[in-house]
């Protein structure tokens, strides 16, 4: 490979080409007999070659967190050199692949996304998306994908959901999980919620029949794909089959399901598109994406890479989950060791294949265990917030501080290891690129409850047996163990059924029976009052409530140990001053609204009592009135996570909020304005931001596009989103502006027309994101010249738009970068 070809490749997959070829002159310089001098001796210079190409390619992207790996790679360069290291080749094989696969996925990141690979199904997808968006037809036709366990139906469901023919085909569409236990009024409330962003109260105390008619109506003479994943039987689409119209405009439904002679009752228009095992090369394709951020498999592994491969029988999850076995340890040992305990995966019952999924499980660091057997108390099929995940986490005692790092970072580390090791795959990501909410496969979460039966984990779970099994709720509790069985898990989380109708009619709880309580999550139960019995619940970690009137009671300081408060109301929230003697609490988390704290009262006496540090934990405090922020801040001195709702413009049109300087922790700052002004206003400087400050959200601000210019002095800013109205005027011209951190830059509901920028104003950007800039009338093609520029997202803007962003990707494939991702959809 010469300097002419690798111009053409990103710098990952160049430094992974080089290393290949590296390995590969290796391994046959290793296979050579001893006596074939004067082909050894042109071996090494080849190798040598190779070698230092190599560490010069690496060099340009060493950073900290690399450099170590990089010098140990120049030792063995120089000892190569000198002769020293073809005593002994066999060490450098894995060393140098080890170090590569580190530098690369701490530079690049993972290639793998933590979903299943659709590899192999290119001709599935394209007869599927034929009979989905086929124009013969125009009646309403059901159409299902079948096959056993762990073969990717959901994977492809999905695959076929996103792409863009099928978003430019249809008016609406709609993904609902089903699972073995399911509800209809949760499934016509799932649909409507794809369609309708913020459903009602009133919707929610809609009848199922009322409900279905909302439906119905929507519906009526739309082309809508409506996708029911994970079908057991037939009678669920039976009951709702009547709230979808066929007005003979080309409509779609598509199950997926277990069940193969499921199409045949349900009047599908062609039997069901039954999924097969993987062949060998298509094991192998998804074995390299899963396993090897390089892409390839070094010499030195690949006969246990066989053997291994072989025996997961070309059952995608069977590969997916051994390769987050392996992943993470390229030693000839570990593979070794493997491929002999690994056993065949295949078998008539799926839970016969448990003991093999387990071997995932026992491999596992100790620390790992209780947090991954933990996910299986979400329902099946469930989209599992990653922040709530790690909240919970730590309020079950699971997360252990270490010396120089917080609980949330060490649960963040934990929570990527999950991820790496395919226990967990992505569901959702953010505009930042971080992963917003996760998923747990059917047959893991299967072997987290059979975990829970067989070891004595310090917790129990609640429920009402006397509860239809679709409303059966579950709560987890310390100190006692109590199992119910799979299949009794529900759609709702985390606290005892009984709460649901005495929170609801203001009765009084049985608290000296729920005394031990750690998790109770009420949100899903919407109440007239913030309940003051449950400040009895003394042990208490983690609280999560719904309520008209969200104004906890004083008595909320008797909660001593309470890390987690997250508070949805319909009224602006008074949160009062016992709050501020809660020293354990590390997250209060108002969900809407103009929020007001009462004073610490202790604020005066502070110079008399050292001692009184407030929330010293509290790391997360939002949708807080600037109002009710004067005096508070030197008691929260280690905040990450802040966000002021409230007036905060000047009367003299000046943007302005309490002074935050001192929170020298504060990461995240979001600023939503409730008072327009009605002209531009105007940031008059950076003094006002912390020094640490990384993401900068804006909404309603109404700043000058001419002020912008002050943000890009904040010299660690990374993520900057402007949301509706956050900025006004017609132009942004950047000037000599100059974002030197920013990688992700977001526009979101902004009435600007014309945006002039060039290069050097974002020298790093890797994503930008731009939703319903509907007078927006090109991206600004200079962006094609940033070489850090990953992804481009632009929706619901206007066709210039759309067109602009696609030459931009042209430009970057003109100039041999064929790496940047483009979403441009027009769909407003």
């Amino acid at each position: 490979m010469d300097h002419q070809e690798i111009s053409a490749l990103s710098m990952a997959d160049a430094i992974a080409a080089i290393l290949e070829k590296l390995l590969n002159e290796i391994h046959d310089y290793n296979s050579l007999a001893g006596d074939q001098f004067l082909e050894l001796r042109d071996y090494k210079a080849i190798i040598l070659h190779y070698f230092q190409f190599l560490l010069d390619m690496i060099e340009r992207c060493v950073n900290e967190e690399t450099k170590v790996l990089f010098y140990e790679m120049k030792i063995e360069l120089n000892r190569l050199k000198y002769g020293m290291l073809f005593e002994r080749p066999l060490l450098i094989d894995g060393m140098l692949f080890k170090n590569c696969e580190k530098i690369l996925d701490i530079r690049y990141g993972s290639n793998a996304d933590g979903e299943e690979a659709v590899v192999g199904f290119d001709d599935e997808v394209e007869t599927l998306l034929d009979q989905l968006t086929a124009t013969c037809t125009k009646q309403l036709q059901v159409f299902s994908i079948a096959g056993m366990a762990g073969l990717g139906k959901t994977t492809l469901a999905r695959k076929l959901y996103t792409d863009p023919l099928i978003d430019y085909t249809f008016d609406f569409r709609a993904w609902i999980c089903v699972s073995q236990t399911y509800l209809k009024r949760d499934l016509l409330l799932g649909i409507l919620s794809c369609f309708i962003t913020d459903l009602t109260d009133e919707t929610y105390q809609m009848s199922d029949q009322q409900l279905g008619e909302k439906l119905y109506r929507l519906l009526k003479g739309h082309k809508y794909l409506v996708v029911l994943d994970d079908i057991w039987d037939c009678m669920i689409w039976k009951e709702l089959r009547i709230y979808f119209p066929d007005d003979k405009v080309g409509s779609r439904v598509l199950f997926t399901s277990r069940d193969i002679e499921l199409s045949s009752h349900v009047q599908a228009a062609k039997p069901a598109h039954v999924l097969r095992l993987r062949n060998e090369d298509e094991s192998w394709a998804i074995f390299l994406k899963k396993v090897f951020r390089t892409g390839f498999c070094p010499p030195y592994l690949k006969e246990y890479a066989d053997l291994i491969i072989r025996k997961c029988e070309g059952l995608p999850l069977a590969i997916v989950i051994t390769a987050g076995l392996l992943k993470n340890d390229f030693s000839v040992h570990w593979w070794l060791q493997m491929s002999a305990s690994l056993h065949s995966f295949m078998q008539s019952d799926p839970s016969q294949y448990m003991d093999s999924l387990a071997l995932s499980y026992n491999h596992l660091p100790p620390h790992l265990r209780h947090c991954f057997v933990f996910v299986g108390v979400f329902p099946e099929d469930y989209d599992i917030p990653v922040t709530k995940l790690i909240w919970l986490w730590i309020a079950q005692g699971f997360i252990h501080e270490t010396e120089s790092r917080i609980l949330e970072d060490v649960a963040e580390d934990v929570f990527q290891d999950l991820i790496k090791r395919s226990l967990l795959m992505i569901a959702k990501k953010r505009a930042d690129g971080h992963i917003k909410t996760c998923r747990i496969h059917d047959l893991l979460r299967d072997l987290c409850l059979k975990k829970v039966n067989e070891e004595s984990f310090s917790q129990q779970i609640y429920m009402n047996p006397h509860a239809p099994t679709s409303s059966r709720t579950i709560t987890n509790m310390p100190h006692s163990m109590s199992i119910i069985p799979p299949e009794l898990l529900s759609s709702e989380f985390h606290y005892p059924y009984e709460f649901r109708k005495l929170l609801q009619k203001s009765e009084s709880l049985d608290t000296e029976r729920y005394k031990t309580l750690r998790i109770l999550d009420v949100e899903s139960v919407l109440i007239s009052l913030f309940p003051s019995d449950i400040t009895q619940l003394v042990n208490l970690r983690y609280l999560a409530i719904q309520a008209h009137d969200g104004n906890p009671t004083s008595s909320i300081s008797s909660l001593a140990h309470l890390q987690m408060l997250i508070i949805s109301s319909r009224k602006n929230t008074v949160v009062p001053k016992s709050i501020w003697s809660m020293v354990n609490l590390r997250h209060l988390y108002i969900k809407t609204g103009e929020n007001l704290i009462e004073d610490p009262c202790f604020v005066q006496e502070a110079e008399e009592d050292s001692s009184s540090s407030g929330l010293a934990s509290l790391q997360t405090l939002s949708q807080v009135s600037p109002r009710s922020c004067e005096n508070i801040f030197s008691a929260t001195p280690n905040l990450r996570k802040l966000g002021f709702c409230g007036p905060l413009v000047s009367s003299q049109g000046e943007i302005e909020f309490p002074n935050i300087r001192s929170l020298q922790q504060l990461q995240k700052l979001k600023l939503l304005n409730t008072i327009p002004y009605g002209k531009p206003t105007r940031l008059l400087n950076t003094m006002m931001f912390p020094e640490k400050l990384k993401k900068l959200t804006l909404s309603n601000t109404c700043m000058d596009w001419e002020d912008m210019w002050v943000i890009s002095l904040l010299s660690n800013l990374e993520v900057l989103k402007l949301k509706f109205h956050a900025c006004i005027g017609d132009t942004w011209e950047t000037s000599d502006a100059e974002f030197k951190q920013l990688k992700i830059l977001k526009l979101k509901g902004l009435n600007l027309k014309q945006w002039v920028c060039w290069k050097e104003n974002f020298p790093g950007l890797q994503r930008l994101v731009v939703h319903q800039c509907l007078k927006l009338d090109s991206i600004p093609s200079d962006l094609a010249k940033i070489a850090t520029l990953e992804v481009i997202e632009v929706q619901w803007c206007s066709n210039l738009a759309q067109v602009s962003t696609l030459e931009i990707q042209k430009e970057h494939e003109r100039e041999g970068n064929f790496f940047l991702k483009v979403h441009a959809s027009n769909n407003h």
